[in-house]
């Protein structure tokens, strides 16, 4: 499903209530297969949403060795598939015309049916009406989806998103710990040894989905960020897809910096290779986007700065993620993905230059690259780091 407007998701509300009771009362409750060979998840949007998720995948992997699981996705989360830890059978589905999606679903025999989408009734229903002989899915306060599975898991918005994902693998055996996981790709053959990604800093300023604009941070903030930064002696790499150019370009012009310490990697690497340098960069500083997680999985270090959500809800998950809620009364609104605030474009602007950059360095160490002076968070190799990928910087 392409990201929703407020009138499919008014229609999404109405209509699709009402449908999903009807579909409830006619069906007859399964048993849960004993064995599934078949498994199959929905998830249909973001590619945050699918490094989310990708903790379910590799515990159904362990478990279930010899299935095969099929992952059911949209356009806009398709970059991500090649970066999931099983082997997936890939089908990407045009939400917005339902039936061709239900076809696929169907088409796919499957025994099980996870949907992974909190609270759109457009994707209970078509798991309703899949075909699975057993269906799986959460049942999220006062979104009314929970008729169309066989067994609901609650869904808690006080507790992380990892969580609510670990909940959904749980049912299919234990666990000792619950993590996104990600393949970490191979470098790009092309690699030019100029730039140490030990010395370079990435920062993502811009988020997809309707609510993008109040999560974004000023761009006064970011170029000012950047300088302090780039002041220490780090690099300063902008990353984002080609169309995240338009953004960027502003804050590399108030910034002032040379190009060669401060530039835009925007629509230069495809998603596979962006996993790869975050794995290797100093630190990530992004707002709440699908790539803050994405970093997280590879093993990276984050700061999240978070204003509409909240850190602890949707920030990045690894020992090395730290997160900032921005301290206007007003942050924090956002629970499932689509809420609105009268103040919401306010909020991020809360969330000064000051206590971002006290995180930043907090992260790097107070002093330039390569330098120790005991409060550096330890990362092996920073005597000798490893190169960036790609010609990144030939034509920077």
């Amino acid at each position: 499903m392409a990201r929703s407007s407020d009138t499919e998701r008014a229609l999404d509300r109405t209509a699709g209530t009402a449908a999903i009771f009807l579909v409830g009362m006619l069906r007859r409750r399964r048993e849960w297969p004993a064995a599934p060979r078949r498994v199959g998840v929905i998830q249909p949007t973001a590619i945050g949403d699918v490094v989310l998720m990708s903790g379910l995948l590799r515990h159904l992997r362990q478990l279930l060795p010899g299935a095969e699981l099929h992952v059911f996705h949209g356009p806009s989360n398709a970059p991500a598939l090649p970066l999931l830890p099983a082997d997936v059978v890939g089908h990407c589905c045009a939400f917005k015309r339902p039936w061709r999606t239900l076809a696929a679903l169907r088409g796919a025999r499957l025994d099980v049916l996870i949907n992974c989408a909190p609270w759109t009734r457009l994707t209970a229903l078509l798991t309703a009406l899949a075909g699975a002989r057993a269906t799986l899915g959460f049942r999220s306060a006062g979104q009314y989806t929970y008729p169309a599975y066989d067994v609901a898991v609650p869904y808690s918005a006080a507790r992380h998103e990892v969580e609510n994902h670990r909940a959904l693998a749980e049912l299919f055996g234990p666990l000792d710990e619950y993590r996104p996981s990600v393949r970490l790709p191979d470098l790009s053959p092309r690699v030019v040894p100029a730039v140490p990604a030990g010395r370079l800093v990435l920062m993502h300023v811009a988020a997809g989905g309707s609510r993008a604009r109040e999560k974004s941070w000023p761009a006064a903030n970011w170029a000012l960020l950047a300088r302090r930064v780039a002041d220490r002696g780090w690099l300063v790499g902008f990353t984002g897809a080609a169309a995240d150019e338009a953004a960027i370009r502003p804050i590399l012009d108030a910034a002032r910096l040379p190009p060669d310490r401060c530039f835009s990697l925007a629509g230069r690497l495809s998603l596979p290779d962006l996993a790869a340098l975050l794995a290797r960069a100093r630190l990530l500083v992004s707002i709440d986007t699908g790539i803050a997680h994405l970093a997280a999985a590879v093993g990276g270090a984050v700061v999240g700065l978070h204003g509409p959500t909240r850190f602890e809800r949707w920030g990045a998950r690894n020992d090395r993620s730290v997160g900032l809620n921005a301290p206007h009364p007003a942050a924090g609104y956002i629970h499932f993905g689509f809420e609105k605030h009268p103040l919401g474009d306010r909020v991020m602007a809360s969330l000064s230059v000051d206590a971002v950059a006290a995180a930043v360095f907090s992260q790097l160490g107070h002093g330039g690259p390569n330098v120790s002076d005991g409060s550096t968070p330890a990362r092996q190799g920073d005597e000798t780091p490893e190169p960036v990928p790609l010609g990144l910087f030939e034509s920077i």
